[in-house]
């Protein structure tokens, strides 16, 4: 940031004059492009493992929170707390180097994910892939907020956390199929490696491609940091300090809460998906491949479509004078997802639980695009980055983690018994629903409030 100078614009906005060439908009869309894929490849690293609750449970020997603890609890706390020092290093060194590094890290466990025996090795190659993943967003959302301004950057939030539903779609679609078709030959071999179960070479397959987008992330041009002029005097303090963090959060108390808890609360149901393709096959007694295209075609279709929804949704009502619309239109698709959340896992057959998938991962697709884009737009600077992390910390801890424990928890404590997993999902989805809809209500004023600060223009409403 030492390197810009900064100048208003007449409606306000800041323009960052670097001593470098700016990449225009049309590379800013390129960019967006390989972080979208590369997100693409997170997803599909992180969800792959979904599919395999039975093949994984039955060869180590493990239970369903077990199970919870691979794909939510360290997973998940290492993805967060790991997110904190990397959205340091974020606002202050290149952020091309640490998404690329990240890649190539997640890439690697993923593959040794499959090289696994035992549950402990198992564990140790999902945390590798959490520390590795949590390099992405926090350098993602720093660099978009600096390639484009406050009406397209929720586009562009969009199109990035695209790679999340595709990702997830991808996962289950191939997933499925691939261990569909080799589900009647539980024992492979391969050269060198030997004799291997079937879900070990899925996790080999799906891990190594990510290399190559690990180089390709490397060639892309470090853009040049903006600096609003209201925070000019702050622009030159990137040590990495909790202190300031907390106290910008405390500043804003009702915002924060609405921006990091109420979005947390309401990614649990979002992350509940991990039980997703378990749940028809313990249901309904369908085998992989079904569930995953069941599961797989409501990511790609309904995901996307939402996240895209949100992004011209939010962009048009920001253009029209509305400045809160991410936290907003947040809220209203937290009500949205209530209902769908609660009656899929109980639907009647799995055809209408197919249908229901629909509206949920639609609404879903709305906090990954407009919560981080949000808190782009509120962020001090130097701090852009490392708030990000937050929203990863409280998502993780929150979300990623209680999303899938949750259910796992009422299934094996509070109905003690597996097949009990369609009213564990609904039960869980009935607590939080409500409370992220609050959560997110609360803040909405303060998060006026700091907008007109930084544009220099009273609050509406």
């Amino acid at each position: 940031m030492r390197d810009n100078e900064v100048t208003m614009g007449g409606n306000g906005e800041e323009k960052a004059v670097s001593q470098g060439t700016q990449p225009g908009y049309a590379y800013g869309w390129y960019t967006t492009g390989i972080l979208m894929l590369a997100y693409t490849f997170s997803f599909l690293d992180r969800q792959i493992l979904n599919l395999m609750v039975g093949p994984i449970k039955a060869d180590l020997g493990i239970t369903d929170v077990q199970f919870a603890l691979l794909t939510g609890g360290a997973f998940g706390i290492f993805y967060t707390v790991m997110g904190l020092p990397i959205g340091w290093m974020a606002d202050r060194y290149p952020r091309k180097w640490i998404i690329s590094g990240g890649i190539a890290l997640w890439s690697l466990m993923t593959a040794m994910s499959g090289l696994a025996r035992t549950f402990p090795q198992l564990l140790l190659a999902r945390i590798g892939v959490g520390v590795g993943e949590a390099t992405l967003s926090p350098s993602a959302y720093s660099m978009l907020s600096d390639l484009f301004d406050k009406t397209r950057l929720p586009k562009a939030m969009s199109i990035y956390t695209v790679g999340i539903y595709i990702g997830a779609g991808t996962a289950m679609i191939i997933g499925g199929t691939v261990v569909g078709a080799i589900e009647h030959h539980p024992d492979i071999v391969l050269p060198l490696l030997g004799a291997m179960r079937s879900w070990h070479v899925v996790f080999l397959v799906v891990g190594l491609p990510g290399l190559l987008v690990a180089l390709w992330v490397a060639t892309l041009t470090e853009p040049k940091r903006s600096v609003r002029a209201a925070e000019q005097a702050d622009a030159d303090q990137t040590g990495f300090s909790p202190a300031r963090i907390w106290r910008f959060l405390a500043s804003y108390p009702l915002m924060s809460v609405s921006l990091f808890l109420g979005s947390a609360m309401f990614s649990v149901m979002s992350y509940a998906d991990a039980w997703f393709p378990e749940l028809f096959i313990r249901t309904w007694g369908w085998g992989p491949q079904q569930t995953g295209l069941v599961n797989g075609a409501a990511s790609l279709i309904a995901g996307p479509a939402g996240m895209l929804a949100a992004g011209w949704w939010s962009s048009r009502m920001i253009r029209e004078g509305r400045a809160d619309a991410c936290l907003r239109l947040t809220a209203y698709a937290a009500a949205g997802i209530a209902l769908p959340a609660v009656l899929m896992p109980l639907a009647p057959n799995g055809f209408l639980m197919g249908v229901l998938l629909l509206p949920l991962k639609f609404f879903g697709g709305f906090t990954p695009v407009l919560i981080p884009t949000a808190i782009q737009m509120v962020a001090p600077a130097a701090l852009r980055a490392q708030l990000g992390a937050v929203f990863m910390f409280t998502v993780g801890i929150i979300g990623v983690s209680l999303g899938p424990i949750l259910p796992a928890l009422f299934s094996d404590y509070l109905f003690q018994d597996e097949h009990a997993l369609r009213y564990s999902l609904s039960l869980a989805s009935g607590i939080t629903a409500p409370i992220a809809f609050l959560l997110l209500l609360i803040g909405l004023r303060q998060f006026g409030r700091r907008l007109a600060e930084l544009e220099g223009t009273p609050p509406r409403g």
